[in-house]
Parts: C-alpha cells; sequence; structure tokens
C-alpha cells in the first residue's frame, strides 16, 4: 500500500492535461440534451464552492471509488482548493469529445460509456474567472446504468 504523501498531487498526469488542452479550444454551449449532464456540473460546482466534497464523492463511478478512498479524496481536494483561497463563482463548459482510453484510471472503461467532459473554472476573491490562473478542473463523465457519474475529475 502506497502512503498517501507519495501519490501523486492532483492533476499531475500529464497526458490528461494534453488532452484537456486540446478540449479547452473549442468549448461547446451545452444544449437541451444535455441537461443531465449539465446538472451535474451544476451540483460539482455547488459542493466546490461549499467545501462539500464528499457530496462530490458520492457522484463518481464505483469503478472511480475502486481506485480512491474516500478519506484521500475529500483532503486533497480540500488542500487543492484551500492553496487557491475561497471559490466564489464559477462557470460551466462542455468540453467535448475525448478519447478516454487516454485518461489514468479509465483505459479498461468503453468509449461508448463516455457522456461528456466538463470543465468548471472558479473564481476567487483575487482572480475572475477569465484569468488564466483561474482554478480549473476538468470532469469526465461516464454513463452509469442511464445516469452521468464521474469517472475521472482533474484540476487543469
Amino acid at each position: 500500500m502506497t502512503d498517501d504523501d507519495d501519490r501523486p498531487r492532483l492533476g499531475s498526469s500529464g497526458v490528461f492535461k494534453v488532452i484537456i488542452e486540446a478540449a479547452q479550444k473549442v468549448k461547446r454551449a451545452f444544449t437541451e440534451g444535455d441537461s443531465a449532464v449539465k446538472d451535474i456540473g451544476l451540483k460539482i460546482a455547488q459542493a466546490f464552492i461549499a467545501g462539500r466534497f464528499g457530496d462530490v464523492y458520492e457522484m463518481t463511478t464505483s469503478g472511480f471509488q475502486k481506485r480512491n478512498q474516500r478519506e484521500t479524496f475529500e483532503r486533497q481536494w480540500s488542500d487543492a482548493v484551500k492553496e487557491r483561497g475561497p471559490l466564489t463563482g464559477f462557470s460551466i463548459t462542455n468540453a467535448g469529445q475525448i478519447d478516454i482510453g487516454f485518461v489514468p484510471g479509465l483505459e479498461e472503461v468503453p468509449q461508448a460509456d463516455f457522456e461528456a467532459m466538463v470543465q468548471i473554472a472558479f473564481s476567487s476573491p483575487d482572480i475572475p474567472l477569465e484569468d488564466e490562473k483561474a482554478f480549473t478542473i476538468a470532469v469526465v463523465l461516464l454513463d452509469d446504468n442511464g445516469d452521468p457519474r464521474i469517472g475521472a475529475l482533474h484540476t487543469s
């Protein structure tokens, strides 16, 4: 078993960062058919602002939960947000289609399970949403028995 302090920091996957950067170039508006995806993005954003990382964990797939312990997840995301100061606002965009086979932890997940990749940017008292230094997360949503659930979550 690995000591939590030896684990890579959130968003440290170089491959996932390249996928995010490519997807960010073509942000898409949500359509009427994206209501479930937009709703989960909204719930994730609200939970981040309120510091309710356990609520975010509950929105993850069972595969995600097998790879990530709840306590570690909550602590790492709480620490990541604390480093940025309090989050005050957010913007949610549809980052479009990606090949999930390159996302760490999703290599064995069928591409057909991909629902969406959502990017959520957060403002803080000193950093507006439009600033490139804004705290931003990328969320890969997977179909889990008909509902979108978090399959991967990284800072970008």
